[in-house]
């Protein structure tokens, strides 16, 4: 069977992920690599009728090196008549600032450039990298040696999408099966001029280190060390998409969300098998995050130890994302995010009873109703009501949130306990406390608002009730 080309491997991946008639944004360095994808899906371009636009980072590591890179894609493409976007940054500037290597703070800065630009332009267009066969080989080599799963071992795909800084980039790499001497040969058969990055020779980056020094030597055992790596790489994709179709298909019966916060269940959770439970957190981890990068194995197993703890425990992950265990559930979210029930003021808000009052966070109504006596543990982010003996309309009511040395007498309690205490045994999650409603008359607290009445503001039984609803949708 003849050899499939370079030019019809790009175009047949093109098609078969779909992607023709889509805008396609062709991050190009001036290495031979991306100058001969850019070449065939330019000049291919009748086949595929995308709009293609040029997009090119100089990271300043080079100086005049950089500079003249940049000219050389400008002016290439220009007489082309293909556009042709360039951007630049100091790269080493923002590695010392957060303390990242110089390889990481390159690519933070590229793809930044590049999630902005796509996102501007609102032109929904695809990211098109030119890595190849090689690149990939050397990228399952290095997660591998950094101790990786089977996400990391997959290497690169050919479509995926990473979010970078908030925003969604659609990522395409159409040359995955494409070995660097066939790239080579094609520059030198259409005549395509290139451009050497000299610190590709430089071992002291990690992937140069790599590709220079590690497989060669590796080639001594392996000569076809390359392929195998790529071959271990397909193996762990597919048990990778398998066990994912898995965590998918388990996630609605743990996981729930609630004002942009992730909820687990941590009695299901434990009951999975343990490499699906991790897979679990790092989802939770991620998907709150809104990428995978810098959150690692040690930040799940962090998570994992907490689903074992006490109630209360938290850590925090990068990204601003903290992970909280309250009772039976593992929260995760954004400490910027308004997950978390603000507490409301312990300064009292006289109540009109009847009638309606507005309070920092509730729309409060109060009426007569016929007693109900139904005492149901309701989500404090939404509606939540109490009924209440209808002689405490002869007096004031207030509603505050607690005070140091509170007390409260639950309903069917001869005693008064700190109201502290009631909240413990309720398993009122910690970080809800500050945020309910406490409904309070000069004989005390008559009611911690979905969850229980003072044993003395019960109503009476074949009379009317005082019903007071607090709704946070009117406020």
């Amino acid at each position: 069977m003849k050899p499939v080309s370079l030019r019809e491997t790009i175009i047949n991946s093109v098609h078969s992920h779909g992607l023709s008639g889509r805008p396609l944004s062709l991050a190009v360095s001036g290495g031979p690599d991306s100058m001969a994808m850019a070449h065939v899906l330019i000049t291919n371009n009748s086949d595929l009728n995308s709009e293609i636009e040029i997009l090119h980072f100089n990271h300043q590591i080079r100086g005049r090196e950089a500079k003249s890179d940049s000219d050389f894609v400008k002016s290439f493409f220009k007489a082309l008549d293909v556009p042709t976007f360039v951007s630049e940054g100091n790269v080493l500037a923002l590695s010392k600032k957060n303390k990242m290597s110089l390889e990481a703070a390159a690519r933070t800065a590229r793809y930044e450039f590049f999630a902005t630009h796509i996102c501007e332009s609102k032109r929904n267009s695809v990211l098109t990298l030119g890595h190849n066969f090689d690149d990939q080989a050397e990228t399952i080599l290095m997660h591998t040696i950094r101790g990786s799963g089977l996400n990391g071992l997959q290497g690169m795909t050919g479509v995926s999408t990473q979010t970078i800084q908030g925003l969604d980039l659609k990522i395409f790499r159409p040359m995955l099966s494409v070995n660097r001497e066939s790239v080579l040969k094609y520059c030198e058969d259409y005549d395509i001029p290139w451009k050497a990055d000299s610190t590709n020779f430089s071992t002291e980056y990690t992937r140069n280190s790599i590709r220079l020094e590690l497989i060669p030597f590796l080639k001594k055992y392996n000569p076809e060390i390359s392929k195998s790596l790529v071959k271990l790489g397909n193996l762990a994709k597919r048990d990778h998409d398998y066990i994912q179709s898995k965590i998918e298909a388990i996630w609605p019966s743990i996981a729930t969300t609630s004002n942009g916060g992730i909820v687990l269940n941590i009695s299901r959770l434990q009951q999975l098998d343990a490499s699906l439970t991790w897979r679990i957190l790092r989802k939770a981890a991620t998907d709150m995050k809104g990428d995978d990068h810098n959150t690692t194995y040690n930040h799940i197993e962090l998570m994992l130890d907490i689903t074992k703890g006490i109630s209360g425990r938290s850590v925090n992950l990068p990204g601003k994302v903290i992970v909280t265990k309250s009772y039976d559930n593992l929260l995760v979210f954004k400490s910027d995010s308004d997950f978390l029930p603000a507490p409301i003021s312990n300064q009292p808000t006289l109540i009109a009873t009847p009638g309606t009052t507005a309070s920092e966070r509730w729309k409060i109504l109060a009426s007569l109703k016929p007693s109900n006596f139904s005492y149901e543990r309701n989500d404090l982010k939404k509606k939540i009501s109490t009924f209440l003996n209808k002689d405490l309309m002869k007096g004031s009511l207030w509603v505050r949130s607690r005070n140091p040395g509170d007390t409260f007498q639950p309903s069917g309690m001869k005693n008064t306990k700190k109201l502290q205490d009631f909240m413990v045994d309720s398993k009122i999650p910690r970080i809800d406390r500050d945020s309910i409603p406490l409904i309070v008359s000069n004989k005390g607290i008559a009611a911690v608002v979905g969850w229980r009445v003072a044993d003395w503001a019960i109503p009476s039984k074949g009379e009317h009730s005082l019903y007071i609803e607090f709704d946070p949708e009117k406020y």
